[in-house]
């Protein structure tokens, strides 16, 4: 079960019943009742609101309908969130798998978000989904899993996360449009004023299915377009990163499979 005070979505295509039917299976399982937000099917967008929704790209390439109607999905999702009387948000895709140990570490974060007074452990997003090598842990959790700063690049995918209210409410005013990939536009958090940490190891996995995003990824023998790209957020996120933890946070990252099962007070 859920505490009271946090709500579950899962974001499915009208086309994909057969994903729905399996989350539902799995949900069960772990007692967690949801709520179905439908997604939005980028491939099915009329080309003229794609286009006026996607007239400033930062991305180092076109996006791709699938993407836009991922992005859209989420933003859906969250303005449903808000039109709740609920503190949290577990937002779900529908290709999640649980792994042992998910429900008490969420129990565990969850408390400790109510709790927490230093405001480095005070997250707007938790990602559940898609662990880094390298990681600055920040407290205990359960005794395998810790509350970790995996930066300076938030993890990928938007498989699983939780959201708090005042989260979504900064990630949806600084919204005006798909400019990026929503995963990639998470990797800049200083955009939208957000803290984004993570659960290590990771407590949730994607299925391995097709993406309904669309496999098909235009290729480019010009690797300048993802350089500039990249070079582009290089200060930024080191001055972000910097301001949070010192300008040598990168000396205090961690390595290997499990954090510590103590508190970390830095």
């Amino acid at each position: 079960m859920l505490p009271a005070d946090c709500q579950c979505f899962v974001l499915n295509l009208a086309r994909a019943p057969q994903r729905l039917a399996a989350m539902q299976q799995r949900l069960q399982a772990l007692g967690i009742p949801f709520t179905r937000i439908e997604g939005v099917d980028g491939a099915t967008l009329p080309e003229a609101a794609r286009a006026a929704l996607t007239r400033i790209n930062r991305y180092y390439k076109p996006l791709r309908p699938g993407e836009v109607g991922c992005y859209l999905g989420h933003v859906q999702a969250l303005r449903s969130f808000l039109a709740t009387s609920a503190e949290f948000l577990l937002l779900l895709e529908d290709d999640a798998c649980f792994v042992d140990g998910f429900t008490d570490a969420l129990h565990a974060a969850l408390a400790l978000r109510r709790n927490e007074t230093d405001t480095r452990r005070q997250w707007d997003v938790l990602k559940l989904c898609n662990p880094r090598r390298r990681w600055l842990p920040l407290a205990a959790l359960t005794a395998r899993h810790c509350l970790v700063e995996y930066g300076p690049s938030v993890p990928s995918t938007t498989t699983a996360a939780v959201w708090t209210r005042q989260g979504a409410q900064r990630f949806l005013a600084g919204f005006h449009g798909v400019a990026r990939p929503i995963d990639c536009d998470l990797q800049h958090p200083w955009e939208f004023g957000l803290r984004i940490l993570s659960v290590h190891p990771a407590v949730v996995m994607a299925e391995p299915v097709p993406s309904t995003i669309g496999s098909h990824k235009p290729k480019s023998r010009n690797p300048w377009p993802k350089l500039r790209y990249e070079a582009r957020r290089l200060w930024p996120r080191w001055r972000h990163f910097s301001r949070l933890y010192g300008p040598w946070f990168w000396l205090r990252w961690q390595r290997g499979e499990r954090c510590p099962p103590v508190e970390t007070r830095s």
